[in-house]
C-alpha cells in the first residue's frame, strides 16, 4: 500500500509496531546485560523478530503474494484485506513478543498459555480476512 494511500489508523498501528519492535530489542540487550544471559541467545531473539518483521512488512507490499494471487486479482478490496490481514498480525506477533519481554524484565513468570493464546489470536485474525477475501473473490467469478 502507498502511503499516500495509508490512513491515520494505518500509519498509527505501523508506528506502534515500528516502536514496540524498537522497545523489545532493548528490552532483550538489558535482559541480556542484566541478567547475564548468554549472548547468543539475545541476538537469536533479536534476529528472529527482525526476521519476520521484515517478512511480513514485504507481504504488505507485495500483498498478491500471500494468497498467490495476480496483481490484477488482488487489487481493491482484496489486497486492502490482505494488507489489513498482515498488518495485523504483525501487530500481534510483536506485542505478543514485547508483553512477554516486559514480563520477563520484571522478574514475572508468563503462564505457559500464553503463547498459544497469542498464536489463536493470530489465526482468528488471519481466518476472518481469509474467509472477507474468498467471499470477495467467489463475487467476482
Amino acid at each position: 500500500m502507498k502511503k499516500e494511500d495509508m490512513t491515520t489508523i494505518d500509519l498509527l498501528l505501523e508506528a506502534v509496531g515500528i516502536v514496540s519492535t524498537l522497545l523489545y530489542l532493548g528490552l532483550q540487550i538489558y535482559y541480556g546485560i542484566s541478567y547475564g544471559a548468554n549472548l547468543v541467545t539475545v541476538l537469536m531473539n533479536g534476529a528472529v523478530l527482525v526476521l519476520v518483521y521484515l517478512g511480513l512488512t514485504m507481504l504488505t507490499v507485495y500483498p498478491e503474494r500471500v494468497n498467490g494471487l495476480t496483481k490484477e486479482t488482488c487489487s481493491g478490496q482484496v489486497r486492502r484485506y490482505t494488507i489489513h490481514m498482515v498488518r495485523l498480525i504483525k501487530l500481534i506477533f510483536v506485542t505478543g513478543l514485547l508483553f512477554a519481554s516486559i514480563c520477563d524484565v520484571m522478574g514475572h513468570e508468563i503462564n505457559s498459555g500464553y503463547s498459544i493464546i497469542v498464536v489463536v489470536l493470530v489465526v482468528l485474525v488471519a481466518v476472518y480476512y481469509e474467509w472477507k477475501i474468498i467471499r470477495i473473490l467467489r463475487k467476482k467469478k
